[in-house]
């Protein structure tokens, strides 16, 4: 941070220096304006990337999410590109785009990018991520263990934990789970993965009175509704389950869940099938 803070500060003092001097030649008018100009050319070069920024978020919100993703790729190639834009980039790539390119962002571009020590934390759960989702579970995994160890953060173990569970890793997650709940015993996120462990190793009782309070804070994420829907099927009470499911049908699904969309409708698919043999 502070050799990125030296260079722009030297930057700044040339463009000053260089406009005193031009002042002997051409004059205190001529020389602010071409101060100005040097500045307004500094800029460009160096924040030129956020007017990409703005197009893509104002195309995300519009839900273009084709050309939202062509303008955070544009801006992440940036060479003064800050973390939470790449971290942006990333996520949208790995949402609508292609996890591959993501990957090769993170192997040949993110290595060339300064990077300050206070956006790196999100960035590096972010490539925990990519990688997770390019078939290096272990290597996403072990980087997550690795940050946890000196960042105690809710988010880290929201994400560990989910990783581990949709690498079948119950125990661990377990063990994780029980960290994450002494650090925030409030996080919704990792009571339902508490929960959706239940589900896994069959303890349904646990797991129903888990996600019933998860579902009367009306969360808005999908595995409470799904895996609720799923007991519910599996007790007979197919009204419930449907409308469970039509419920979590609504929500946008996770980059770390093992549910999608085509599972709720395959699950849907089931409960009017059950519920028209009953």
């Amino acid at each position: 941070m502070g050799k990125n803070l030296n260079k722009t500060n030297l930057i700044l003092i040339l463009i000053i220096a260089v406009s005193l001097i031009s002042s002997v030649f051409l004059g205190l008018q001529l020389a602010i304006l071409l101060c100005l100009s040097l500045l307004l050319i500094y800029l460009i070069i160096t924040k030129g990337y956020f007017i990409k920024v703005y197009k893509g978020m104002k195309a995300y919100k519009l839900e273009d999410y084709e050309t939202a993703l062509e303008c955070y790729r544009d801006a992440a190639m940036s060479n003064y590109c800050n973390g939470p834009i790449i971290s942006n980039y990333l996520i949208c790539e790995l949402k609508y785009g292609k996890a591959s390119l993501a990957r090769e962002y993170i192997n040949e571009n993110l290595k060339h990018k300064n990077i300050k020590p206070r956006e790196s934390l999100n960035l590096e759960i972010t490539k925990a991520i990519v990688l997770w989702k390019t078939n290096s579970q272990e290597e996403g995994i072990t980087l997550l263990k690795n940050l946890i160890k000196d960042n105690k953060n809710t988010y880290i173990y929201e994400t560990l934990t989910s990783l581990l569970i949709g690498s079948g890793k119950f125990t661990e997650a377990e063990k994780y789970i029980t960290e994450a709940m002494d650090f925030n015993s409030d996080n919704n996120i990792i009571k339902s993965n508490y929960a959706e462990i239940c589900f896994k190793l069959e303890k349904f009782d646990e797991a129903k009175k888990e996600f019933d309070y998860l579902i009367k804070e009306n969360v808005n994420f999908i595995e409470p509704y799904y895996y609720s829907a799923l007991i519910e099927r599996k007790s007979g009470n197919c009204d419930q389950a449907f409308e469970l499911l039509r419920t979590a049908e609504g929500l946008n699904e996770s980059l770390v869940s093992l549910v999608s969309h085509k599972d709720i409708d395959q699950a849907l698919n089931s409960v009017l099938i059950k519920s028209f043999n009953q």
